[in-house]
């Protein structure tokens, strides 16, 4: 019996030229000039780069003006400021569209390249509404985008207009699998009472943890701290992961060193989007001292920001820009922090290039990861599980359309 795919002519990300050959939705050889006969479906990658595909770890799906009319926006200049904002419009218009900003999202992470998200979804103004939304998105995209979601009250879990308890809870059993939330000081204005209730919560539910941490300094640090403590009380190693870690960047190594070995000690990842406007840990410094690292999008024009397709390629270079990478080596640990950074991040089984992973591949037309990171190609062919999602930057007919 033929196998389900033959992809021919790739260079690995090591500059080998072979085949990869695919059967169900496994890698199951690479190798060169393997006989055409061996699958039903083949496709040339003429001699360009295939890596596996992107992993955006960190994207709001069920919040975009993408796809609707342009909507004149007054973005506010800091994080409490952007989030009285937003509360303010939803206040006024509603909540959005959440199924069709999911779709809207997930097609443009697909064609672009990604093969799996982590995204983060409010439940902290309107209920499971928007989480039961992105459910049955996922569902619709089962077969094209590995797809898991964070429950997260966007004001903090101490400022939900529910009670967190019970909500978090039943988000919990609605599909999502990790809990969120954001700056316990900042925000919730109760570090202690915050981190506890959001680790008890993981630890009672057996979730894991996805922490926006957007506060600078002194005061992001002893955030930190409050959580190493709580995750060793909880037992909740390799469960967390910190999103933006601001209060990270431009740390000397004498300071970051001890905090780097509690991430290594409870398997804590961070997650950055690469910001523009402040300063972001170092991927360096992260790979120096062994902390997981690993990418994502973040907002896709939204009540937070303009900026932003879901594309992972286009994020990885902005993260290698604003590092002033320019040696190839460097560009290509930029690119490698939103494939195996991200993977590592989110712990997912059986990823990556090689005999036995999951054929979730992106073929860029370029000779190397560096170039698919500086040049800006839409991928020749984006592949999940074996089958073709996407080719030239048009999605095929495996993905679902946007609901009318």
């Amino acid at each position: 019996m033929a196998a389900q795919l033959l992809l021919q002519h790739v260079k690995t990300p090591s500059g080998v030229c072979a085949d990869i050959l695919v059967d169900a939705g496994r890698i199951v050889r690479i190798a060169p000039d393997l006989p055409p006969s061996l699958a039903d479906t083949r496709l040339d990658a003429e001699g360009h780069m295939a890596a596996p595909g992107f992993v955006n770890a960190h994207i709001h799906p069920a919040q975009t003006f993408v796809g609707g009319p342009w909507v004149d926006y007054d973005y506010a200049d800091t994080v409490p400021g952007r989030a009285k904002a937003e509360a303010e419009y939803l206040a006024k218009h509603g909540r959005m569209n959440s199924l069709r900003n999911c779709y809207v999202q997930f097609r443009e992470a697909i064609r672009r390249g990604t093969t799996h998200v982590r995204g983060h979804i409010d439940v902290g103004v309107f209920g499971l509404a928007e989480l039961e939304d992105a459910a049955r998105a996922r569902e619709a995209f089962r077969d094209v985008l590995d797809i898991e979601y964070v429950a997260m009250p966007s004001n903090g879990i101490l400022n939900m207009k529910t009670d967190p308890e019970q909500t978090i809870a039943a988000a919990l059993r609605a599909g999502a699998s990790s809990i969120g939330g954001a700056d316990p000081c900042d925000r919730d204005r109760d570090p202690v009472r915050s981190v506890e209730l959001t680790l008890r919560l993981a630890a009672e539910h057996g979730a894991k943890v996805d922490l926006h941490l957007h506060e600078f300094g002194s005061m992001g640090l002893f955030s930190l701290d409050l959580l190493f403590k709580k995750i060793r009380e909880y037992d909740l190693r390799d469960r967390v992961t910190i999103s933006h870690a601001w209060c990270l960047a431009n740390l000397p190594d004498t300071r970051y060193q001890p905090i780097a070995e509690a991430f290594q000690e409870l398997g804590i990842g961070i997650i950055t989007h690469a910001p523009g406007h402040v300063p972001f840990p170092s991927l360096k410094q992260a790979r120096r001292w062994q902390v997981r690292y690993g990418v994502g999008t973040d907002n896709m024009r939204n009540l937070w920001g303009p900026y932003g397709m879901n594309d992972m390629r286009e994020r990885v270079m902005l993260l290698a820009y604003l590092s002033d990478f320019r040696r190839r080596e460097d560009l290509e640990l930029a690119y490698d922090a939103g494939t195996y950074g991200s993977a590592s991040v989110l712990g997912l089984p059986d990823y990556g290039l090689s005999e036995g992973c999951w054929a979730d591949m992106v073929v860029f037309p370029v000779e190397n990861r560096a170039c698919a990171l500086l040049e800006g190609p839409m991928p020749r062919f984006v592949i999940k599980r074996g089958v073709l999602v996407a080719r030239d930057g048009e999605l095929t007919d495996a993905v679902p359309p946007c609901p009318e």
